[in-house]
């Protein structure tokens, strides 16, 4: 995650237990208008599976696999939803869509990865509530992001457009991690509205993982020595960055199970077999984790994060190796 936008996403996965939301309108003469209460989404109301056209296939696959069974999750199992609701009040410094913003050398800039992370949570509150205010703020996150997309050969990429110089990214850049929430928000802004439209543009985004780097411009995800790297920070030399590894894997889990695409599905498994391969890496005995494996850098509110992720990587793959690293650094730092 960008450490100038950092904001924990998704800190507690405990599902929050609701009981009937209920909200009250005013109508634009003052008056308060009658009581409604809204009716959460059923499971019967969100598509499990689209067809689609399959993600071109690797002739010779350049990265290791895993030999996990992928487990099909629940929505409210899904990683990040369940967390506390986000407001549906304006923010300060948000814009006049309720998009928060930075001023960047006078210029105004948004974050991709806030956005799409943010439209996830509010997709949730909208199945947890079916409040369509919720819905309704998470279309305009996810039409945002289309504004700050380019294509590049078939696939959607989503632009930071200020320079990151501690991590040599100079404008416009992109990001496995922001890749990786909007592949999630479209493919659940599908399943929730049924619109083919997002699953479109899931398709797109998902190809993105699919161009390997570096030579092939612009990329996110690459594979050196045998093992599939999902890039937050996708420069001349990675960091590695632990969690938006995992985010973006948390995508390509998401339009995986959504497609059973075989592309997809490798993908997948490659970036399982990583993190099995390097996640004790992160492990720092007795203290935090590591952010990256690059700067070595260790701050505290991550570890939160790698803890819940890492027990969401058991969860979708069955795998409890990733469940027992998540119990080691519970121990090393509570």
């Amino acid at each position: 995650m960008h450490r100038s936008w950092s904001r924990i996403v998704g800190a507690s996965m405990v599902a929050t237990i609701l009981a009937l939301s209920v909200s009250a309108g005013v109508s634009a003469r003052g008056r308060v208008e009658a009581t409604r209460a809204w009716v959460p989404l059923g499971p019967d109301r969100i598509l499990d599976r689209v067809a689609l056209a399959p993600l071109p296939p690797f002739s010779t696959r350049p990265f290791a696999v895993s030999s996990a069974t992928i487990r099909t999750l629940a929505w409210k199992d899904l990683p990040t939803n369940g967390s506390h609701l986000l407001s549906l009040q304006r923010a300060a410094g948000s814009d006049a869509q309720g998009i928060t913003f930075k001023v960047i050398n006078g210029r105004r800039v948004y974050s991709p990865g806030n956005l799409a992370s943010d439209g996830d949570r509010y997709l949730d509150g909208y199945v947890r509530t079916g409040n369509p205010a919720y819905l309704e703020r998470a279309l305009v996150r996810a039409r945002k992001l289309l504004t700050l997309s380019v294509m590049s050969g078939g696939g959607r990429y989503f632009a930071y457009k200020f320079s990151y110089a501690s991590e040599g990214l100079p404008a416009p850049w992109f990001s496995a991690y922001s890749q990786g929430f909007a592949l999630s928000l479209f493919v659940r802004l599908y399943r929730v509205t049924g619109d083919r439209h997002w699953a479109d543009r899931a398709r797109e985004t998902a190809l993105s993982f699919r161009r390997l780097g570096p030579a092939s411009r612009p990329w996110v995800a690459y594979a050196p020595n045998g093992f599939l790297w999902l890039e937050e920070y996708p420069s001349a030399h990675p960091s590695h960055v632990l969690n938006g590894f995992d985010f973006a894997l948390f995508g390509l889990y998401d339009y995986e199970r959504l497609t059973r695409d075989p592309t997809a599905h490798a993908l997948l498994e490659g970036a399982l077999r990583t993190m099995r391969a390097y996640g004790a890496r992160y492990r720092v005995p007795s203290q935090v984790c590591l952010y990256d494996l690059v700067h070595r850098t260790q701050p505290v509110h991550y570890h939160a994060i790698a803890i819940w992720q890492l027990r969401d990587l058991t969860a979708l793959s069955g795998d409890p190796w990733y469940a027992h690293l998540a119990a080691l650094l519970k121990r090393d730092h509570r």
